[in-house]
Formats: C-alpha cells, sequence, structure tokens
C-alpha cells in the first residue's frame, strides 16, 4: 500500500531551520508545522503546504511529500480475524 509521507522535519532539519523560525517566514502557526512534522499525517491543508513551499522556496513539491510503500498491516488484521 502507498502513503503519502510528508518529509517537512527533514527539510527543516538539511536546511538547520527550526518551526519557529519557519513559523516566521511563512506565516503558518508552529503548532501546525509541528504536527506536519509529526509521522502518520492524515490531512495536508494545500494553502499551508503552498506557504511552507514559498517560505522555503521549494518548486518541486516531492521536496515536500512523497509516495512510500509500508504493509498494509490494517487490512491484513481484519482479514484474519
Amino acid at each position: 500500500m502507498r502513503v503519502l509521507r510528508i518529509k517537512l522535519k527533514d527539510v527543516l532539519k538539511q536546511r538547520n531551520i527550526t518551526q519557529r523560525q519557519l513559523e516566521s517566514t511563512s506565516g503558518v502557526n508552529q503548532a501546525r508545522i509541528s504536527q506536519l512534522c509529526k509521522p502518520g499525517r492524515q490531512e495536508i491543508n494545500l494553502g499551508i503546504l503552498e506557504k511552507i513551499a514559498a517560505a522555503l522556496d521549494i518548486t518541486d513539491i516531492s521536496e515536500l511529500i512523497q509516495f512510500e510503500e509500508v504493509a498494509d498491516t490494517e487490512n491484513d488484521e481484519h482479514t484474519s480475524n
């Protein structure tokens, strides 16, 4: 199964930028940035992603998000019951 993975935490680390610094340059609340940095995020607000990409001067969205293969354990659990 493929899931979208947000790579914001990696991008910030590579660029040596804190969540607070990104908050001031993007206008996106630090709490929302923190949520995007956590694994397993289910929803993405495109407007917020656009602001973050603009603040980081990212023109290729694959720098921020990518598809990742994961084991489909949830379906495996349902079918084994």
